[in-house]
């Protein structure tokens, strides 16, 4: 009597929102994988206080404006086009400002323009910008396709060189509100080491290359300088733990559920904008991609292009 065949399981499609990621989506789902699915599928926000809301508006806009000014200066641009651009890029309120953070559109530019006396007294001189495909090496974004249709994207702030050593410096640009730093904040990112994928492009052949974090202390109006050796030895690992956080996702997806973190319900000095509606169904809360759209969630066009195998192969060809 023959036996019933074993029914396979017919795996339920991921929303291709959620297989966008980033290094700042990581870090929320490493934090909250709840929050990062709500995050990814645009869920439809909480009423916060207007004071919560001008505040986060007044701190992305200025971390953008202060980094793109960074990036206009080490280009060589004029101080009067820089700081007509940053007014252009200033999407919150001119008037808006987050007083505990020391951070609005006035103390942005006065952000840039110490970073202008910093480049003015010698700061990074022994290095100049390098270019590609015709043009200064700053905010070059790349796009790693990975199997089932993730993608990880990033960008670079600048990548230099030294004019008589040779080395490759990439400058990561960062605001922060803390009083003082701690070089383990730092240290280990992964989104240092993903850095590498752009130098394999620009400069191949490295074996190792220097980032030096650029920190404006917002309260103090000061930059600090944390400087990191890395190298292509740490990518092997980088990689391994993108497949393991995609493996996780598909579980998550699987089961049904994506776990809450109730300790990071309140981080920087706000509650999570989730945090009344979280345990919701994820149906009341996001709208369904229409099929028809799923090709239009990332047509930006990239830099750098790469797949996982080409980041293996570049892997194998360092060691």
């Amino acid at each position: 009597m023959a036996s019933n065949p074993i029914p396979i399981p017919i795996p339920i499609p991921i929303d291709p929102r959620i297989k966008l990621l980033s290094y700042s989506s990581l870090l929320t789902l490493h934090n909250c994988p709840r929050k990062f699915q709500l995050y990814r599928l645009s869920a439809v926000e909480d009423e916060m206080s207007n004071e919560a809301s001008v505040n986060q508006n007044v701190t992305f806009a200025y971390g953008h404006v202060v980094g793109e000014g960074i990036q206009q200066v080490m280009e060589g641009r004029s101080e009067t086009e820089i700081i007509f651009n940053t007014f252009l890029g200033w999407y919150a309120d001119l008037e808006d400002a987050n007083e505990k953070q020391a951070k609005s559109f006035y103390l942005a530019v006065a952000a840039i323009q110490r970073f202008i006396s910093l480049r003015a007294n010698g700061f990074l001189e022994d290095y100049e910008l390098l270019h590609y495909n015709g043009k200064p090496a700053t905010e070059l974004s790349f796009r790693i396709k990975f199997p089932d249709g993730f993608l990880m994207r990033g960008s670079v702030d600048a990548v230099l060189k030294h004019k008589k050593t040779g080395e490759v410096l990439i400058l990561e640009c960062k605001t922060s509100s803390a009083t003082n730093l701690n070089a383990a904040t730092f240290k280990n990112s992964s989104q240092a080491v993903g850095y590498s994928v752009i130098l394999d492009v620009i400069c191949p052949g490295l074996s190792s290359y220097k980032v030096l974090y650029l920190v404006y202390l917002t309260k103090a109006m000061e930059y600090e300088q944390l400087p990191f050796v890395k190298s292509y030895l740490q990518r092997a690992t980088w990689i391994q733990e993108l497949l393991l956080d995609i493996e996780t996702i598909k579980l998550y997806e699987e089961a049904g559920v994506y776990p809450m973190r109730g300790e990071n319900c309140y981080n920087f000095f706000r509650e999570c904008e989730y945090m009344q509606t979280c345990t919701l169904k994820t149906s009341h809360l996001t709208k369904p991609l229409e099929p028809h759209l799923y090709e239009s969630i990332d047509t930006k066009v990239y830099d750098v292009e790469l797949t996982m195998m080409d980041l293996i192969e570049g892997q194998l060809n360092k060691e």
